[in-house]
């Protein structure tokens, strides 16, 4: 019986390469495989516009399951802690907070965002920053580790993390190389095929050809192999109305706020990922509304720009040929989803390596398994773009956006009496996609019956003692620049 492929080619390192070249060696050599990485020193594995990772509470089930440490990772790319996301602007209602971690206590059944409608709070008027630890933290700009003791307020924190993707993805390399994978200098520009389509070596910039069992593309949007050879066609995810990101990494002396925010204006939407001692920006615009010289100006007279083209490879696994970041998927920042969608593949990959020659049914399960995630992925942004209330030209255009089969059925259920449906995606779980829902102020027409069988006088002294435990609790933790500050010593 064959065994594990004997050559695994990572073409293009960054961070998503040196992710999956870190799981696989840490799993494959043992077996005997060769894992090698080409690359050139240019990071656009996650897409060109990627400067900073905001990243979801998940990363920390990732780290764990790599062997990477948090601090070390934050400490190599210039991190910060994240306990959530603003929006501000996209609707009426002022800023809206979507708090990591526990928000108030469910009873039973019932959640907690039904026991404040019970109460009569619109979802307009609710903030559920008020009753979440991380949220109310955020505001204040403060942050502590969550406890694991589950009696303790604070095991409801959850957390995700700010990190400049440069430096995070030497971190992985030199994590990577020490677990037995070996770099080769060079861009893989194309690919040779045998008879049967599949590839046999890479061709790099300068006529090198290497020969692997297995290929996989993270060369970003340009996707070498996957498109440029196999042809993989792309599932266009674009916004009506906004075509261009602009990005922009500076020196920010100010203390950060461990929160992403999202400021919606006239014409498009401005993203703010505070680092350590520096700030990561992206602006995502209509070029008929903004031009790029005013983008630029707008990010402090420094940026990069590119076509905003999010979506993905309706099979990013074809033939030998496995692609990994943005060659597989560019999700709309709002999903705060390129490092988790690259750690789950790079995963998952594990759990289905083909057998020497193989690959078609572990191809096929791993094709499946990334359809739900990048779809939630999508779901979870045009939540957003066709629930804001703006009236500029490119606003109204967003709202066309044809929400999936999938959105328009959670966008029923939660319009009908707030419900939220079971979610497997592992991306978003049951309780942000409720307060997506309530961050968007779509207003659901009642309440679920459930919570009428609560005691409205008990209820309501319960949340007044949820809202001023967190708040007391939230005042007496560490300021979040004075944490960051001894876990990075005197290096930015």
């Amino acid at each position: 019986m064959s065994g594990a492929p004997r050559h695994i080619l990572i073409a293009g390192g960054g961070v998503a390469g040196w992710l999956i070249a870190l799981a696989s060696a840490r799993a494959l050599l043992p077996l005997g495989t060769q894992i090698s990485v080409t690359h050139d020193g240019a990071d656009e594995s996650l897409g060109s516009h990627t400067l900073a990772l905001s990243t979801l509470p998940g990363i920390q089930d990732h780290h764990h399951a790599l062997g990477i440490d948090d601090i070390a990772a934050l400490r190599a790319a210039r991190g910060s802690f994240k306990l959530g996301e603003s929006y501000t602007g996209w609707t009426t209602g002022g800023t809206a907070i979507l708090p990591y971690g526990d928000t108030g206590a469910d009873v039973g059944p019932v959640r907690f965002h039904q026991q404040l409608m019970r109460l009569g709070t619109r979802v307009r008027d609710m903030d559920l920053a008020a009753f979440s630890l991380a949220g109310s933290a955020a505001r204040l700009g403060r942050f502590a580790p969550p406890s694991p003791d589950p009696a303790s307020i604070l095991s409801t924190l959850d957390f995700g993390l700010h990190l400049e993707s440069g430096g995070y993805a030497r971190h992985l390399r030199d994590a990577a190389l020490k677990a037995g994978a070996t770099a080769v200098e060079g861009c893989v520009v194309s690919a040779e095929r045998g008879a049967d389509g599949r590839l046999t070596a890479a061709v790099l910039d300068d006529g090198r050809k290497i020969s692997a069992d297995l290929f996989i593309d993270a060369t970003g949007e340009r996707a070498a192999l996957i498109s440029g050879v196999l042809g993989v066609a792309w599932e266009s995810w674009a916004v009506p109305g906004l075509d261009q990101i602009a990005s922009a990494l500076a020196d920010d002396s100010a203390s950060p706020s461990p929160l992403t925010r999202n400021e919606a204006i006239g014409a498009g939407w401005q993203r703010s990922m505070p680092l350590y001692k520096a700030t990561a920006s992206q602006i995502i615009f209509s070029s008929g509304e903004m031009d790029d010289d005013a983008a630029v100006k707008r990010l402090g007279g420094n940026a990069n720009i590119s076509a905003f083209n999010p979506g993905r490879r309706g099979t990013p696994w074809s033939a030998n040929c496995l692609a990994i970041g943005a060659a597989a998927c560019i999700p709309d920042p709002l999903a705060s989803a390129e490092h988790h969608l690259a750690a789950s593949a790079a995963l998952r990959f594990l759990k289905l390596v083909p057998h020497e020659g193989g690959g078609v049914v572990e191809a096929r399960e791993y094709c499946r398994v990334f359809a739900a995630e990048t779809s939630s992925a999508r779901d979870f942004t045009a939540l957003f773009y066709t629930a804001q209330t703006r009236e500029e030209t490119p606003w109204k255009a967003a709202r066309t956006l044809e929400p999936s089969a999938e959105l328009t059925r959670h966008r029923a259920l939660f319009d009908a009496r707030g419900r939220i449906p079971r979610s497997e995606d592992g991306l978003y779980n049951e309780a942000m996609w409720a307060a997506a829902f309530i961050a968007a102020r779509v207003e659901p027409r009642d309440h679920d019956p459930l919570a009428n069988g609560l005691n409205e006088a008990a209820l309501k002294q319960r949340c007044e003692q949820v809202r001023q435990l967190v708040a007391n609790t939230a005042q007496r933790l560490p300021a979040h620049g004075d944490m960051l500050a001894q876990l990075h010593g005197s290096r930015p």
